[in-house]
């Protein structure tokens, strides 16, 4: 007893500053849209943080309209290079305020002259210098690709395909079809993560995890209370001071502290539990496991690809798409009709695909967190695109990322460089190009509350001060919040209860 006593006493206090940013970051990261107007300003942040030479996937991809002007977009939005003065020129007018909103995931210039941007949150059409949104009449409208087939604006969101007609504006929207041998299966990490934000039961199980997420902040906070309010008592007798409130705000603090901490103990082990598998080095065990989806829940739905769709490419020598999903690349039938998977396949991050370009003579160049890869779906050949050396892919556990985590890409038939997460902008062709970024783009571009708080909620916000060391915080809280919950148990019930 009294070495749970002093472990709970003690642990709790240093815990109870990890479980308040885990518990506000978390409410945060489950009302993304309602956040998406709110930003930091990067000049508050660590080193980390800061924009230099393109880094933090600050760019996805860019399109040469003519001789001299390129646009750029990625996640600090859209912006116009004119190569004759070397000025960029502001391209986000029209998006909705906030940083998150002007998030690009594809931008296309289409054959007659009109051009799209695909967002977290919708499609947009560049319409009289601003930017028009599209309704597309779905719940979830975030575009993950845009390409343009037969006078067809072809749409990808992350649980659909959509098909604009550019000559009379006609929407249709459909499922893709489900695979051969299909199994009513999700990712171990997608089941776990839904469970831990509450996803899993849409917005009601969301406000149940914001509730669970309050009571973290409760019981810390009264916690804190429990610890030094004797003290303040002590003090306050000496100086003949009145003690009155503080004694009943000890009184309450102990009483429901216990209570709340009883009554809710397995909800908030649960959800500390699934916290701990969404970040290395845990995530590694499960990165490439599947289960079957959970009966009458969102992931239980008759759409084989919800939530799994991340590019697509038409090929003309075979008439065919190639989809990326989280479950690996597929070839899709140009009627829609069916859908194979290609038997060797790229080395795509758990994060997901970040560049999709299409080569000379069937060839795909793919990129991700794990790399950058010249890949032919038809031939099987694989190589790296950095090393030029065949791909050699690897059994058993590997890490989510690698040497080279490829977060954009530009080509404009002079300039070839790919975009690196850490390094920036990396040159890929013998001809050493280089474009600063400028103040102007630096200053525009802040962090949005969303990031922030996923930030501090993957402990990622003390990398700069810990190193790599950062990755031990949610595992080591995880498991010293679920032993500091026990332990609260069974002091309740040995000492509390009666």
């Amino acid at each position: 007893m009294k070495f749970w006593r002093k472990y709970h006493k003690w642990a709790g206090i240093v815990l109870s500053f990890f479980l308040l940013l885990f518990s506000l970051s978390g409410i945060l990261l489950n009302h993304r849209q309602a956040i998406s107007s709110l930003a930091i300003p990067r000049t508050l942040l660590s080193s980390s943080y800061q924009y230099n030479n393109w880094n933090n996937a600050a760019l996805k991809g860019s399109i040469k309209l003519d001789s001299l002007r390129t646009l750029f977009y990625g996640n600090v939005g859209c912006w116009m290079h004119n190569s004759s003065n070397n000025t960029w020129t502001d391209y986000n007018a029209g998006f909705p305020k906030g940083i998150d909103q002007r998030k690009i995931s594809k931008a296309l210039y289409t054959s007659d002259g009109r051009l799209f941007a695909g967002t977290l949150f919708g499609l947009y059409e560049h319409v009289n210098n601003s930017w028009k949104v599209i309704d597309l009449h779905i719940d979830h409208q975030r575009i993950t690709d845009i390409i343009e087939v037969n006078g067809e604006l072809i749409l990808l969101t992350r649980s659909e395909i959509g098909h604009l007609n550019l000559t009379d504006n006609t929407l249709s929207i459909d499922t893709l079809p489900t695979p051969e041998g299909y199994q009513n299966n999700t990712s171990l990490f997608k089941t776990i993560w839904v469970l831990h934000s509450g996803e899993i039961l849409g917005l009601s199980g969301k406000l149940l995890v914001d509730l669970i997420a309050l009571i973290f902040i409760f019981l810390s906070i009264t916690g804190i209370i429990w610890f030094i309010s004797p003290s303040l008592i002590k003090k306050a007798k000496k100086k003949l001071k009145s003690n009155n409130r503080k004694k009943r705000l000890f009184r309450f603090s102990v009483k429901w502290h216990n209570k709340i901490g009883y009554y809710t103990i397995v909800l908030l082990i649960f959800t500390t539990f699934t916290g701990m598998f969404l970040r290395p080095p845990l995530l590694i065990a499960i990165a490439s496991s599947n289960v079957k989806s959970i009966p009458y829940s969102m992931l239980d739905t008759p759409n084989a690809w919800y939530d799994q769709l991340r590019g697509i490419r038409y090929n003309n020598s075979y008439n065919i798409y190639i989809v990326s999903t989280s479950k690996g690349m597929y070839a899709l039938t140009s009627d829609l009709k069916e859908m194979v998977k290609i038997p060797d396949q790229p080395p795509v991050s758990v994060m997901g695909i970040t560049i999709f370009e299409e080569k000379d003579n069937d060839n795909y160049l793919i990129g991700s967190f794990s790399g950058l890869y010249r890949w032919n779906p038809f031939s099987g050949a694989c190589y790296n695109y950095i090393s030029h050396k065949p791909h050699v892919p690897q059994t058993g556990m590997a890490r989510p990322i690698g040497a080279n985590m490829a977060s954009g890409y530009h080509n404009d038939g002079a300039t070839e460089v790919y975009f690196d997460y850490d390094k920036g902008l990396v040159n890929l062709a013998q001809v050493n190009s280089r474009f600063s970024m400028p103040d102007l783009i630096k200053s525009n571009s802040p962090l949005s509350l969303w990031n922030f708080a996923l930030e501090i909620h993957t402990g990622r916000i003390f990398q700069d001060l810990l190193g790599s060391f950062y990755i031990l915080i949610v595992p080591l809280c995880g498991l010293s919040t679920i032993i500091l919950l026990l332990s609260g148990l069974w002091i309740f019930l040995k000492k509390y209860r009666h």
